[in-house]
C-alpha cells in the first residue's frame, strides 16, 4: 500500500511535469493521509521537503525541543542547526529537516515518522488506527537506520553478552577454574553486574556530552 509520503511525492512530481509554477503547487498543495503520517505541507522544493502544518501544534521551539530534535537526528547521523525561529536538520551540509512552531517536515519518510513520533503524534490527533504489521516494520526500518540503536545493540553484545557467556560457559565447563562451587557460579552474575554498570554509564556520558554540545 501507498502511504501518504510517496503519493505526496507523485502529486508533487505530476504538478511539475505539467508546468505549474511551484509557488502554485506550494498554495495547491492537498491533504495526503496514511496510517502514520498527514501530509499537507511542502517546505522547500531544493531539496524537496515536505511535512505537516497546522496552527494546532503550537510546538515550543525551546532547548528542550532542541534537544528532543538534536537526539533524533543524532540518531540517523545527522547534525541540527538553530537558525530563530527554525529548527533545521542537516545530513552533511544538505537540509533535509525543519521544525516550525506551527510545523514539521522532511526529505526522508522514516525521518518525517521519527519527528511525527515525538513531536507531532498526528496519528493519534486523527484518530487513525495503526496496523500492527505495519507498526512492526517501521519499527524494524527505523531501528536499522538509528545509529543510537545500533550502538547500543553493539555495547550490548561486545560489553555485556560476551564476556557474561565466556564466563558462563567456563563456570559450567570448567567450574575449578574459577574454584569451583558456589563461586564458580557467583561470577558470572558478578560480571553480568559489573558489564551492565560499565555500558549505563557510557551511554550517561555520552548523553551528558550530546547536551553540553547542544548548549554551548
Amino acid at each position: 500500500m501507498t502511504g501518504a509520503f510517496e503519493k505526496a511525492l507523485e502529486w508533487i512530481k505530476g504538478e511539475v511535469d505539467n508546468g505549474k509554477p511551484l509557488s502554485t503547487i506550494m498554495l495547491t498543495m492537498p491533504t495526503f493521509r496514511d496510517n502514520e503520517l498527514v501530509i499537507n505541507k511542502i517546505y522547500s522544493f531544493n531539496p524537496l521537503i515536505i511535512g505537516y502544518s497546522g496552527p494546532e501544534l503550537n510546538i515550543e521551539l525551546d532547548s528542550k525541543m532542541i534537544l528532543k530534535v538534536n537526539w533524533i537526528a543524532k540518531n540517523f547521523g545527522m547534525n541540527v542547526v538553530f537558525s530563530p525561529p527554525d529548527i533545521h536538520i542537516l545530513r552533511g551540509n544538505e537540509p533535509v529537516g525543519v521544525v516550525k512552531r506551527d510545523g514539521f517536515g522532511a526529505s526522508d519518510p522514516i525521518l518525517l515518522s521519527e519527528l511525527n513520533r515525538h513531536i507531532g503524534r498526528l496519528s493519534n490527533q486523527y484518530g487513525v488506527k495503526i496496523e500492527v504489521k505495519d507498526s512492526w516494520i517501521k519499527s524494524a526500518k527505523i531501528l536499522s537506520m538509528h545509529r543510537q540503536s545500533r550502538r547500543i545493540l553493539l555495547v550490548a553484545l561486545f560489553i555485556i553478552i560476551l564476556p557474561t557467556s565466556l564466563v558462563l560457559s567456563i563456570s559450567l565447563t570448567y567450574p575449578y577454574i574459577l574454584g569451583g562451587g558456589l563461586i564458580a557460579l557467583s561470577i558470572p552474575i558478578i560480571v553480568f553486574l559489573v558489564t551492565s554498570i560499565a555500558a549505563y554509564l557510557y551511554f550517561r556520558r555520552e548523553t551528558s556530552i550530546s547536551r553540553i554540545k547542544i548548549q554551548d
